[in-house]
C-alpha cells in the first residue's frame, strides 16, 4: 500500500465515522479510489454525476475530499425529491442539482459525459416503481427490464475511460424458493415479523407457522426481504421503506446486465451490513443455511471495444 493510500484510509476512517449508512460508506471508499486513479491518469479535473443523489451525502463527500482534482461546478446530482435536493445544494455549494427522473432519456442526454457516474441505492427504487395494482405487487419482469434501461442510461453518460459505480441490494443466489426454518428469539421479535409481513407492499411475503410458536418456514427470498427491511419497522422511514424492494437482481443477473451494456466489471464485492442486528432477533434452524449478503458493490468501465468506438 502506498503512502498516499494510507493517508486516504486515515482520512475516510475519521470523515465517515458519523455516517450510519454503511452501504454509502462502502460506495464512497470505492469511488474515492477511482477518482485518485483517474486524476493521475487523465491529468485534468474530473466530472462526477450521481443519479438519485438524495441529500448529496455521497457525491458531496467525494467532491469535498477531492476538490483539487474534481470540477465541482461541472459535476451534477439528479433526484426527484425537491426537499432532498435543497439539502444537497446547501451542503455542497457549486454542485449543479437537477430535480427530475434519472430514468428520463431526454434529461440524461442533456447532461453530457462524466468521468464517474454513481448509482448508490437508486436502482431498487426504479424496480419498486413498477408496482402493478392488477397484480397487487411489483410486476417483476417489467421492473427488471426498467432497471436495465436505467443502467443503460447511466452507462451512456460515461466518458470513454469513465467509471460506473453501483451499490444496491442483492437477491440471494440459488433457488429463491428454497424453504428456510427460522426461530425468533422471543414473542416481540415474532410480532415484529408479523407486522412486517402485513405491511410490506412490494411483493407478498409467504410463510408457514411451525408447531413451535416462535418458528416459521418461509422461502429464502422472503427471508432476505425481511432481514433487509425490518430494521426500519417502528421508524419514520418505514412509511417509504415498506413500499420498496431492496432486492431485484442476483449477482449473476447483475453480471449479465452489465455485460449486455458493454460494461467490463473491474471490481465486485458482496457484503452484509446488518448481521449483528439480525442475530439478536432470529436464528436460522435449517442446516447449512446462513444469513445472506444483502448488498453488492460494482465498479465497471466500458469494454475496450466500446472505448475505441
Amino acid at each position: 500500500m502506498s503512502e498516499n493510500d494510507g493517508f486516504w484510509d486515515f482520512y475516510w476512517e475519521h470523515r465517515l465515522l458519523p455516517m450510519e449508512n454503511l452501504g454509502k460508506r462502502a460506495a464512497i471508499l470505492a469511488a474515492s479510489r477511482l477518482i485518485r486513479r483517474q486524476a493521475q491518469h487523465l491529468g485534468r479535473p474530473l466530472r462526477l454525476l450521481e443519479l438519485g443523489c438524495g441529500e448529496g451525502q455521497v457525491i458531496g463527500a467525494l467532491l469535498d475530499a477531492h476538490s483539487q482534482v474534481c470540477a465541482v461546478s461541472d459535476s451534477v446530482g439528479v433526484d426527484y425529491n425537491a426537499q432532498s435536493l435543497a439539502a444537497c445544494r446547501r451542503d455542497t455549494p457549486g454542485l449543479r442539482c437537477i430535480e427530475g427522473d434519472f430514468t428520463d432519456p431526454h434529461l440524461l442526454a442533456s447532461l453530457g459525459a462524466f468521468d464517474l457516474v454513481l448509482l448508490v441505492n437508486a436502482l431498487h427504487e426504479v424496480f419498486s416503481d413498477c408496482f402493478s395494482p392488477r397484480l397487487g405487487e411489483i410486476d417483476v419482469a417489467a421492473a427488471k427490464s426498467r432497471v436495465e434501461q436505467a443502467l443503460a442510461g447511466a452507462a451512456a453518460r460515461l466518458e470513454p475511460e469513465g467509471w460506473l459505480v453501483v451499490f444496491d441490494g442483492l437477491d440471494p443466489a440459488g433457488d429463491p424458493d428454497r424453504r428456510l426454518r427460522i426461530r425468533f428469539v422471543d414473542d416481540q421479535a415474532r410480532r415484529h415479523f408479523e407486522t412486517f409481513a402485513q405491511q410490506y407492499r412490494p411483493l407478498r411475503i409467504t410463510y408457514r407457522q411451525d408447531a413451535d410458536p416462535l418458528s416459521v418456514e418461509l422461502p429464502q427470498r422472503d427471508f432476505s426481504r425481511f432481514i433487509t427491511k425490518s430494521i426500519f419497522l417502528g421508524k419514520k422511514l418505514w412509511e417509504t421503506e415498506r413500499l420498496q424492494s431492496y432486492q431485484y437482481f442476483t449477482e449473476a443477473e447483475y453480471r449479465a446486465a452489465f455485460a449486455r451494456q458493454g460494461l467490463a466489471i473491474a471490481e465486485l464485492s458482496t457484503l452484509t451490513v446488518n448481521e449483528d442486528k439480525w442475530r439478536r432477533l432470529v436464528e436460522i434452524e435449517t442446516p447449512g443455511a446462513a444469513f445472506p449478503d444483502e448488498h453488492i458493490l460494482i465498479a465497471a468501465q466500458q469494454a475496450d471495444d466500446r472505448k475505441r468506438g
